[in-house]
């Protein structure tokens, strides 16, 4: 009874309170899906500082002259783990290209992992990754407000390819192994389509995934997905629909 007079108090706050970058608890509102801010294809990716597990800090610009993949992802994100396994296979097939995962925001916090308060939080999730989800790419922490993540879009799962002069050759709202390995496999020309329909996200994203990935977070994470499906499979919908027929977000950054 007492966790559940827990959901019914934070459901009132949830229903109340402002979006905020590190939300407490996971809300369809939190996120913008009608526009896609950041850099696109075929314009020069912001640079940022990001720092490792051991503190040592990287740049974008010091991989110049590579090809880069950046994803971002959490522990609680179910669009991250269901392609973790793929995004492996995606790997051995382009050995001269660097993948970054970039860990951002907690996308479904709840009272066994939540939301950062600090830096130390965020490198302490980052580190569960390995051990729980076998991520063995290069692991890269964003700042406690998100720069990186602020400038990329903001999206859970956001994939970026930057190509060796440090500009945007394909970019996507959601990451989708098959775009993505498309986009590495034509390298001549830029890739503009850059949303995932709800149906292709939902692609290879079983109900295990999909709780095990819930359950990092805690019970609260598991509520507050599914109590809000309804509501963000009937955005993503209107989204999508709109995407298909403009070939465009909603709205201009």
């Amino acid at each position: 009874m007492a966790f559940l007079s827990k959901i019914g108090d934070k459901d009132n706050e949830i229903a109340n309170q402002e979006s905020s970058y590190l939300y407490p608890r996971f809300n369809i509102k939190h996120y913008d899906l009608e526009v896609f801010p950041g850099p696109a294809a075929g314009e020069p990716a912001v640079d940022f500082t990001l720092t490792d597990f051991d503190g040592n800090e990287y740049k974008l610009s010091d991989f110049r002259g590579k090809w880069v993949v950046l994803e971002t992802g959490t522990a609680t994100c179910t669009a991250y783990s269901k392609n973790i396994d793929r995004n492996k296979e995606l790997r051995s097939e382009f050995s001269d290209v660097e993948f970054l995962l970039i860990y951002v925001r907690e996308a479904h916090p709840g009272e066994r992992l939540p939301q950062h308060h600090s830096f130390e939080d965020k490198l302490k999730a980052a580190k569960i990754l390995p051990k729980r989800y076998g991520e063995d790419r290069k692991i890269l922490i964003d700042t406690l407000d998100g720069q990186m993540h602020r400038a990329y879009g903001s999206m859970p799962n956001v994939v970026y390819v930057i190509n060796p002069d440090g500009i945007v050759h394909y970019r996507c709202d959601w990451g989708h192994v098959e775009r993505l390995r498309e986009a590495l496999s034509q390298r001549e020309h830029i890739h503009t389509v850059e949303h995932v329909s709800m149906e292709d996200l939902m692609d290879n994203r079983g109900i295990w995934i999909a709780v095990r990935t819930m359950w990092t977070g805690g019970l609260l994470a598991l509520w507050d997905f599914f109590i809000g499906l309804s509501d963000m499979i009937k955005h993503h919908k209107e989204y999508d629909d709109y995407y298909k027929k403009h070939g465009k977000f909603m709205r201009e950054p």
